[in-house]
């Protein structure tokens, strides 16, 4: 599974040759909510990321995003700006991760190592789906480490889904008013730890706490734009030593809107 706190995106530089809406700036693009997005007035466009150092990057993400099925998004990077591509996802499979009705995009990409150090990454999206109205949305950006728990939580995690609507109703009649909200996931999962792995689980506690926005896919395998989101920790339970060489640890992660 990957389970990342590691995000180098928002201090990033984030610039396009395409017009972007001036209400909805590319500085939306690195910072919460998902729901304030960048808006490029373009369907086909090129994002150009700086990281501002070499940075090891092994997870690329989008929440927010207005793309279907049909769009392409392909990353890729660079060690100088205007260098030669050292690697990049396929355009065959851009459309992976893709769910619009969640309005999250997410890729997972097999990358050497599994991470690669590089400064300068580029997003290419072609959104053919969006021809009409002109424009693609794109809510908050997800550059990071990547960081994946040795043993992880292939099984047992518990995805549920939050509908935020409040339903009123009437004493005498039954009859009930729909006040409608947004739905959003909580995943619930508990890492098995080996003991070389608990200093980095308490060091991610202590940076991210309830605060920070964490990257996770409990099934890298599976179906990530259904089960994986960007969300933030809701709870953690104790680490526990609970057997002599491996250690517990629960979490509650509620997606981000």
């Amino acid at each position: 599974m990957i389970l990342d706190h590691r995000n180098w995106a928002p201090t990033a530089s984030v610039t396009t040759t395409a017009p972007v809406a001036s209400e909805l700036p590319l500085s939306h693009l690195l910072s919460e909510p998902v729901a304030r997005p960048a808006r490029v007035l373009a369907t086909s466009f090129m994002l150009d990321v700086d990281l501002g150092e070499e940075r090891p990057v092994g997870a690329l993400a989008i929440a927010g995003a207005t793309l279907a099925a049909d769009d392409t998004w392909v990353w890729s990077c660079r060690m100088e700006p205007a260098g030669p591509i050292i690697w990049q996802t396929d355009a065959g499979t851009a459309d992976r991760g893709l769910h619009p009705s969640i309005g999250f995009a997410l890729a997972i990409p097999i990358l050497p190592s599994p991470v690669l150090a590089a400064r300068y990454w580029s997003l290419a999206v072609s959104a053919p789906s969006r021809s009409a109205l002109g424009y693609v949305d794109l809510g908050y950006l997800w550059i990071g480490a990547g960081s994946r728990p040795a043993h992880g939580a292939e099984y047992g995690w518990r995805l549920t889904t939050e509908d935020l609507s409040r339903i009123t109703v009437a004493e005498r009649s039954g009859v009930e008013w729909v006040d409608l909200g947004r739905r959003r996931r909580r995943l619930d999962l508990s890492l098995v730890l080996g003991d070389d792995e608990r200093a980095g689980v308490i060091d991610r506690d202590l940076d991210a706490g309830l605060s920070s926005p964490v990257l996770v896919v409990p099934s890298p395998a599976g179906d990530w734009a259904r089960e994986g989101m960007i969300g933030r920790i809701a709870s953690a339970d104790p680490l526990v030593k609970s057997y002599a060489r491996y250690s517990d640890h629960a979490y509650s992660i509620r997606e981000l809107l």
